[in-house]
């Protein structure tokens, strides 16, 4: 079978560890910020390199936050777009179910049955 199926349930479960990856990663910068701390190590070198690694946590971290925010909120829009397909057109594609061969001889997923697959068109090109 040619195309792509997606899973409606799993997508949500994916955007919902994303959030918490998202902020798990926030939480863990403002529990690094040393608020000077660094500068009562009492050793200069140690301070600036302590100092050094904070910044490119908190860069790097952040980075990464502001990526897992911005792919859930793509993840979020694509979910939506599959559940109004699902409900617009699910329940009148399930009658051709039996008609589309799927993996390995069995019945292929089609709308309406919690999985979407070859609407490229549909949703803009596939993005």
């Amino acid at each position: 079978m040619s195309g792509y199926t997606v899973k409606i349930a799993e997508l949500g479960k994916l955007i919902g560890d994303l959030e918490t990856g998202a902020d798990r990663m926030a939480d863990a910068n403002r529990k690094l910020a040393g608020g000077g701390a660094w500068g009562a190590l009492g050793n200069d070198e140690l301070a600036k390199s302590g100092m050094d690694f904070e910044e490119a946590w908190e860069f790097g971290i952040g980075r990464l936050g502001d990526a897992a925010e911005s792919v859930t909120e793509r993840l979020k829009t694509a979910q939506q777009r599959y559940q109004k397909l699902e409900a617009e057109f699910g329940g009148g594609l399930n009658k051709f179910a039996d008609l589309i061969p799927g993996p390995e001889g069995g019945q292929a997923p089609v709308p309406g049955g919690g999985y979407t697959g070859g609407i490229t068109d549909i949703l803009g090109g596939g993005r």
